[in-house]
C-alpha cells in the first residue's frame, strides 16, 4: 500500500499488471464464460487488465459493474446474478467481501447453471501493489510449495480432534474440529487452483482465489472457547488499526468484543447490518502460508494469505454449512501458534512447521 499512497496508480501499471494474470489463467481456453463482478469502488485498471487477458485467451469477459454494497456480505446486483448463472466460472472482483455465504452466491455456487455447479473466484479488494509486489507475484513453484505445505496441515486436521490458537497479542482459544469427510481437508487445501476438471474439462471447485495462500479449518458449531485478540486489521473498519479488538466466546457465540475505536465500530457495525447468527463463531480458523504477503497493508485480500498470520471469522462457516448469517466479518491476529491434540504443533508464533 506504501506506493500506492505515495504515487497513486498510474494507468501505466497496466503493463506490469498483465503479467500477474499469468498463473490464474493458464488454463483458460478460447470460449469459456467468465462473469466478473466488481463495484464502483474497485481500481478499474484492474478489472481492464483481467478482461484484456482473458480477451487474449480467447475467452467471453462479461463485467458487471455496480455500486459499491453498504456492507461486507451483501448480495450482489440482482442483474449481476442473472449474468453469473451464465457463466463457467465467476470472477468476485468487489471491494467488500463476497462469500458463499451470500444468498444470490450460495444459489450460483450450488445450484450453477444447466452444466453444473460454478466456482466462484474470489478477488475481493484486490489492488494493484498485491497483485504486481506481493502475493499476486506468486508463479508455479511458490503455489506448488503452499499447497505441500496446506496438505500437510490438512492431514494433519483430518486425523486430529482438537486445534487450539494462540497468539503474543492474547488470543487462546480451543476448538472441536471433528465432523469433516474422510481427506477433505487435505484434498481441499492440498488442491493446485485455478485447475480444470480432467472429465469434464470444467474448471472444477479446488481453490480459487488470488492471492492463494491459506489454510482453514472451522470449528464445529457450538465448541469454541476462549478469546481471540484481533489485532492488526480486519474486514471493517478497514485499514491498519491502532487498538486491538478482543472476543471473548463461549460455547460457539462471542459474548463481549472489546477494545477501543475499532471495537466501537465493529459493535456498531455489527447492530447495523448483522442478526444473532453473526456472532456464532462458524467462520473459519486460518494460517496464511503466502510469504510474498508483507505485513501492515491493513488490506484483508492481503494479510489473511500472509504467512503465519490468522485470520479468524464470526459468522456464517465456509465447509459446514451449519452456520447461516447475514454476516461473516474476518479479521487478522499475528503471530499465531496452533496445535492440533495438544501434539501436533501445526505453527508456532507465525513459523509454520509442517
Amino acid at each position: 500500500m506504501e506506493a500506492i499512497s505515495r504515487y497513486g496508480t498510474p494507468p501505466t501499471r497496466l503493463i506490469s499488471m498483465m503479467k500477474s494474470f499469468e498463473y490464474p489463467f493458464r488454463n483458460v481456453k478460447a470460449g469459456d464464460k467468465f462473469a466478473i463482478l466488481t463495484d464502483d469502488q474497485m481500481d478499474p485498471l484492474i478489472w481492464q487488465a483481467m478482461m484484456g487477458s482473458l480477451h487474449a485467451k480467447g475467452a467471453e469477459a462479461c463485467l458487471a459493474l455496480y455500486p459499491k454494497r453498504a456492507h461486507h456480505c451483501a448480495d450482489p446486483s440482482p442483474m449481476a446474478i442473472g449474468a453469473a448463472k451464465e457463466a463457467d466460472v465467476v470472477i468476485a472482483m468487489t471491494t467488500t467481501a463476497l462469500n458463499s455465504g451470500t444468498p444470490g452466491l450460495r444459489k450460483i455456487r450450488s445450484e450453477g447453471g444447466a452444466t453444473g455447479k460454478t466456482p466462484i473466484w474470489l478477488w475481493e479488494e484486490i489492488n494493484q501493489e498485491i497483485l504486481i509486489d506481493g502475493g499476486g507475484s506468486c508463479d508455479e513453484a511458490d503455489v506448488v510449495e503452499m499447497c505441500r505445505i496446506q496438505g500437510r496441515m490438512g492431514e494433519i486436521c483430518d486425523a486430529g480432534k482438537t486445534i487450539r490458537v494462540t497468539t503474543p497479542g492474547g488470543s487462546d482459544l480451543t476448538a472441536d474440529i471433528t465432523g469433516y469427510p474422510d481427506g477433505a481437508l487435505a484434498r481441499r487445501w492440498g488442491a493446485i487452483p485455478f485447475e480444470r476438471n480432467p472429465e469434464t474439462d470444467r474448471f472444477g471447485t479446488s481453490p480459487g482465489t488470488w492471492p492463494f495462500g491459506e489454510f482453514h479449518v472451522e470449528p464445529l458449531a457450538g465448541t469454541a472457547n476462549g478469546r481471540i485478540v484481533w489485532d492488526h486489521t480486519g474486514q471493517h473498519p478497514a485499514g491498519q488499526w491502532h487498538e486491538p479488538v478482543t472476543l471473548e466466546i463461549e460455547n460457539g457465540k462471542v459474548v463481549e468484543i472489546s477494545g477501543g475505536h475499532e471495537a466501537d465500530q465493529i459493535k456498531a457495525y455489527l447492530d447495523a447490518y448483522g442478526d444473532e447468527n453473526s456472532l456464532t463463531v462458524g467462520g473459519e480458523i486460518s494460517i496464511g502460508t503466502n510469504p510474498k504477503c508483507p505485513p501492515y497493508t491493513g488490506n484483508m485480500r492481503s494479510e489473511k494469505k500472509r504467512y503465519g498470520a490468522m485470520h479468524f471469522g464470526i459468522g456464517h462457516g465456509a465447509d459446514r454449512g451449519e452456520v447461516v448469517s447475514r454476516l461473516r466479518l474476518e479479521a487478522i491476529s499475528d503471530r499465531v501458534t496452533m496445535v492440533v491434540d495438544d501434539e501436533h504443533v501445526l505453527a508456532e508464533n507465525g513459523k509454520i512447521l509442517v
